[in-house]
């Protein structure tokens, strides 16, 4: 029997393997395409046949079953024994001081009237913060650029699950441009672009975390926030992660937005662990690549 996407795609007058359908319905699961109207998943399906890097991310995607597997249970989901690296008792001490600061907020914005208290209690939940992909886009990256972005693609579902907003910050010595899903939503136009863009030269890592702070300071949430790095490994200011600088700034994004940080390498070779101390988890794509 045909399913939904099958009886859909038979709209188009071209031809799709069983191969590509399974591709296909990995991106609307993935996606949730089928949120999107009729004539946007028009939009994308015919997108889907011209474009063979999606095609190619999706097949990623499935061929690297395990690692997603992986990805999708340890990120960004941080145990929480690591989340006390700094020690139990400074970690006590944040969540006591945060929790006050929640506890003096209530109580300002509650109000009377007669014998009513008006509590707003929405604005004690914690809301979730952001998931911010920090995706290394450079000479050396470009063979590796579909698996990356392959690797992003469940992200969305993550994001779309937790209601979580999902940013995109490709780089190279700076950024450029960079891309926002609010609560994992499909965007199509930034999503083609973001498909679609390729940069040159080498990568710098001190500007892509000036930004990551700055998106941090403009959602102002008291919730974890998770920061994934894709990286060749050696970015050309490594060494200036370890002065006291740096180690500030990266110490108050971890205190005061809860940023958690993850990397993901192509090789283990290249990665330098001094430079990422600041990392709660490290993956390496060396496998997958071969």
């Amino acid at each position: 029997m045909k399913d939904a996407i099958e009886t859909f795609i038979e709209q188009f007058d071209q031809q799709m393997t069983n191969e590509q359908l399974d591709y296909l319905r990995f991106l609307y699961k993935n996606l949730h395409l089928e949120e999107l109207s009729e004539g946007e998943q028009h939009y994308f399906i015919d997108y889907f046949f011209k474009s063979e890097p999606l095609r190619n991310m999706a097949a990623f995607a499935l061929e690297l079953a395990d690692i997603m597997h992986e990805i999708r249970e340890n990120i960004p989901a941080i145990e929480k024994a690591e989340r006390l690296a700094n020690g139990h008792e400074q970690y006590l001490y944040y969540e006591r001081k945060w929790s006050e600061l929640r506890r003096q907020k209530l109580k300002q914005q509650t109000t009377k009237s007669g014998n009513i208290f008006y509590v707003p209690f929405h604005e004690y939940q914690q809301e979730p913060g952001p998931m911010i992909i920090c995706l290394e886009q450079t000479t050396g990256m470009a063979a590796y650029s579909d698996l990356c972005k392959s690797m992003i693609l469940p992200l969305f579902m993550n994001a779309h699950r937790e209601g979580r907003d999902l940013y995109i910050v490709p780089y190279d010595r700076q950024i450029h441009v960079h891309y926002r899903f609010e609560n994992g939503h499909l965007n199509l136009a930034d999503f083609k672009s973001f498909i679609e863009y390729k940069a040159q030269g080498e990568a710098a890592i001190l500007p892509v975390l000036q930004f990551v702070k700055a998106l941090l300071q403009e959602n102002q949430l008291d919730a974890e926030a998770d920061v994934i790095i894709f990286t060749e490994g050696t970015p050309i200011d490594g060494q200036h992660l370890i002065t006291k600088q740096a180690r500030t700034m990266l110490e108050e994004m971890k205190r005061k937005y809860h940023a958690e940080f993850s990397v993901i390498a192509m090789h283990e070779h290249n990665f330098n662990k001094q430079q990422f101390w600041f990392a709660n988890k490290a993956f390496f794509a060396d496998d997958a690549i071969q």
